[in-house]
């Protein structure tokens, strides 16, 4: 009924627009072309002219809009295009490996927003165990910063851009070379320093655009090497489970561990673009991606088991249901897997490739301009996952109240009392491709009102495939081996940036290990059908959008349609207990459908007076789910001791997307040139979420037994409504001072009792404090994203605590040609913290420290 509502009032506003509010504006439309001349006649430079660029790119746009520009060319006002977007209102960043990588905008997960680059989807690959779980969340650490000229965050929808987002749809532009000075150079050089680690690493960029004299062929080149290393320290619960103590049920952390995690990720990108304007009226773009990146990982881990053990937990303190602190004792039984004391290390080793090739063609008539575009974007990742565990009976304690994490191993307890337990080699393959035409019409019309119509249509071919490979080792083998093989006794030190060490969290020899696995036959190896899928989706869309102005009101009103043709290819097993393959039963599965979806959309714009405009937007939207929840893929075994009995999952190809009906209105007032103070208000309402949930189903066994088994399945449930309100103020004092600060509240209110919207913050704020004047620039910014649901652990839900960083920029012009940067990140020295729900239920701790970046660039 509440969707139906919101349907009637979209359709009402739509009629009452066209059936009253434009009859004539040809006054205005004229007035609104001499303003857009006059804001782009001004150009200033640096930090402050990048403000403004970004402010013009809002103020002129049809839709609500945010943006970010470069200072100047290869000079990004941030070391990530994530960072960067960490400072518009109502964007939130995730960071792995201590770089922004994810954004949610406004309240929604990574994968329900959608980025596009000049216009267009990025395949993307990755080489980490991530990829068992792929997203259609962009990565951003794949493009650099130095490559981009604008971004764009759009918060309402309009036809003629793609469908596939419920948050925002976030547009990367990149440099033309016609509009580049001829034989413009700009080289820059910068070191990176981790605090934590003491790493120094190189990033490495260049730019240089030609044209010829007639300015109707050019080029322009970018390149980038970025090594990016990072150190991270952890301290974690992994989750709470059951335990009984006098017969009475508590929760109790599973284990209590500290890792080190030391990652070195070098990446290489080319860019290359060519513009060729063959006549007045027609111009080629080809723009080129090619991007590489190699990664080496490396973790060592140590900790107690608490649950994990046989034996009861002693001299147990219990806050309500939570056991927060005791011992347990040491296990005498000769169980392999329930050792109080365990010790892991892991290694993984890869890397991924993206290419992206674009042909732009555009041909301007006398009142129509046409464009066709069409390319090819693939990805390609792959993994070698290396992991072995080590364990010991001892006595442990432990102690996880007040959000600390600490456990207590024996002295007397060395490399030499930890045996072999486990260990195993990932193969992991993981590819993306997609290729697409589409073409657009821009109509202009002979009308007082109606000015002109877009149309067009797209097709878009695209597949995500995943496999592994695994090899293991013999029980008996990985028995006869010591941690004492493998390392020589030293400690991590400044554990934590707390210049600690942290017990019994020994250095590991990969070279000892890698020895091992080479003298060492493996058991067995086989393809894990488990892992494997392969899903293709071929998505056909058209659209139609009428352009208007009439006095002081304009806008635009569209409808697009978009139809999806799936195919998902899995397996069906079933695992008997036992690791051998040999065993397992294997049935191949194929599930093909389609789908389609209308998606009306209104932008309104109001020019109350010079200086303030009045925005309203409505649309209904749509995402497409997550790769790995689509998977035709299901896995279940017998196992009693499990929770719950017979587990087991199964993905879903008969997901339905998310969809939406979303409602916007702002307003902003441009009290300078670079100066803005602006509100808006956003309602979401989210027609369906997708949930996972477990379901007992009747299943046979190989030899044709029925039973009850457990699957996790993923579902459609019922959506819920995402509100806020966003608060924007950026002021020049034109005196080399400036500010700019945004507020977002995110309100989300599920229809389903208990349920909680993922990765919503309520509370994001930015604020940064600049002075440019002369050959100086300084920029201090802080940003805080607050806490938020972030998923399950076991069966109990997890967040992510509030999070703000502290971050500074200095630049200092020697002369026209020469400049010199000096960056700080996360001066403030933040953690990453969450919990379950409880300070006295933590879930982890992550430290990755401070960095800074130092260096020079050149331009000529």
């Amino acid at each position: 009924m509440r969707m139906l509502k919101h349907n009637k009032i979209l359709v009402a506003v739509q009629a009452a627009l066209i059936a009253g509010a434009l009859p004539a504006l040809a006054q205005e439309q004229k007035q609104a072309e001499e303003k857009q001349a006059d804001v782009e006649v001004v150009e200033v430079k640096g930090f402050r002219g990048s403000v403004q660029k970004s402010l013009n790119i809002k103020r002129l746009s049809s839709t609500i809009v945010d943006a970010v520009s470069a200072e100047d060319i290869g000079k990004f006002p941030d070391q990530t295009v994530a960072d960067a977007m960490s400072r518009i209102t109502g964007v939130q960043v995730e960071k792995t490996d201590g770089e922004s990588d994810k954004v949610s905008i406004r309240g929604t997960a990574p994968h329900l927003n959608l980025t596009l680059l000049n216009g267009q989807n990025v395949a993307s690959a990755t080489a980490s165990t991530s990829i068992l779980t792929p997203s259609r969340g962009f990565n951003y650490s794949l493009l650099p910063a130095e490559v981009v000229e604008t971004l764009e965050v759009h918060k309402s929808a309009q036809a003629k851009v793609d469908e596939g987002s419920i948050g925002g749809t976030v547009i990367v532009k990149t440099r033309k070379p016609l509009s580049t000075d001829r034989n413009y150079l700009v080289l820059s050089a910068r070191d990176a320093y981790q605090e934590s680690s003491g790493e120094h690493s190189p990033l490495l960029s260049g730019f240089y655009s030609w044209k010829n004299d007639d300015s109707n062929f050019g080029l322009n080149i970018g390149a980038v090497y970025k090594d990016n290393s990072i150190r991270r320290d952890r301290e974690t619960t992994a989750g709470f489970v059951e335990a009984q103590i006098d017969d009475k049920t508590f929760l109790a952390p599973s284990q209590i561990r500290a890792s080190r995690y030391e990652s070195d990720k070098d990446l290489n990108t080319f860019t290359a673009t060519f513009e060729y304007a063959a006549t007045d009226d027609l111009k080629l773009t080809f723009n080129n991606l090619f991007s590489s990146v190699d990664v080496s990982n490396k973790q060592v881990a140590n900790g107690a088991y608490v649950v994990g053990s046989v034996n009861d937990i002693t001299n147990a303190q219990i806050v309500g249901d939570t056991i927060v602190s005791g011992q347990v004792q040491p296990n005498d039984a000769d169980v392999n897997w329930a050792k109080e004391v365990l010790y892991s290390a892991g290694s993984h080793d890869g890397s991924y490739d993206t290419q992206v090739h674009d042909l732009h063609i555009e041909y301007r008539g006398d009142n129509f301009t046409w464009t066709t575009q069409l390319g090819h974007t693939r990805a390609e990742g792959d993994i070698q996952d290396d992991q072995v565990e080590f364990q010991s009976s001892a006595l442990v304690g432990f102690d996880v109240s007040n959000g600390q994490m600490h456990y207590d191993l024996p002295d007397d307890l060395t490399p030499a009392g930890y045996g072999g337990l486990y260990t195993h080699r990932n193969l992991i393959s993981n590819a993306q491709k997609e290729s697409y035409i589409q073409t657009d019409f821009n109509w202009l019309l002979d009308s007082e009102w109606l000015r002109s119509v877009d149309f067009g249509v797209k097709y878009r071919d695209h597949s995500k495939t995943s496999g592994l490979y695994k090899v293991v080792w013999h029980p008996d083998d990985v028995g006869a081996m010591t941690l004492a093989d493998f390392t020589d006794g030293a400690l991590v030190d400044d554990f934590m940036g707390e210049g600690r060490e942290q017990s019994d969290l020994y250095q590991f020899r990969y070279d000892n290990w890698d020895q091992w696995t080479a003298n060492t036959k493996p058991l067995r190896e086989y393809d894990h059908m488990q892992y494997g899928f392969d899903l293709t989706e071929k998505t056909t869309s058209a659209y139609v959008q009428g352009n208007f102005a009439f006095d002081k009101l304009s806008g635009n009103l569209g409808v697009r349609y978009a139809r999806t043709d799936q195919r998902s290819e899995g397996v069906d097993f079933w695992m008997k207990y036992s690791w051998d393959p040999a065993s397992w039963t294997w049935i191949p599965v194929i599930v093909e459908r389609d789908y389609s979806d209308f998606l009306p959309s209104l932008n309104l714009n109001y020019q109350l007076d010079d200086d303030v405009i009045i925005r309203f937007a409505a649309a209904k939207v749509m995402s497409r789910p997550d790769y790995d929840l689509l998977t035709s893929r299901r896995g279940y075994r017998k196992s009693a001791w499990s929770n719950p009995k017979n587990p087991g999952f199964q993905g879903n190809p008969y997901l339905d997307p998310y969809r939406a009906t979303q409602y916007d209105i702002s307003a902003e007032y441009y009290f300078t040139k670079s100066s803005i103070l602006s509100v808006a208000l956003f309602y979401k309402d989210i027609s369906t979420y997708i949930d996972e949930q477990y379901f007992p189903v009747m299943l046979p066994d190989d030899e044709g037994n029925v039973d009850e088994y457990n699957l996790k399945t993923p579902v459609n449930s019922d959506g819920g409504v995402n509100q806020g309100i966003e608060v924007n103020i950026q002021h020049d004092f034109d005196n080399g001072f400036g500010v700019l600060a945004n507020y977002t509240y995110a309100d989300a209110d599920m229809d389903e009792e208990g349920k909680e919207l993922p990765n919503n913050s309520e509370n994001t704020y930015n604020a940064t404090a600049y002075y440019e004047k002369g050959d100086i620039s300084l920029r201090l910014s802080y940003n805080y994203r607050g806490s938020y649901y972030a998923g399950v652990i076991g069966d109990m839900r997890w967040y992510q605590k509030g999070y703000g960083q502290l971050d500074a920029n200095i630049s200092y012009n020697l002369n026209d040609n020469v400049t010199l940067l000096l960056q700080g990140v996360n001066l403030s020295d933040s953690k990453q913290e969450a919990d379950l729900g409880d300070d006295n239920r933590p879930y982890f701790i992550n430290h990755y420290g401070r960095r800074l970046f130092a260096g020079v660039q050149m331009k000529f």
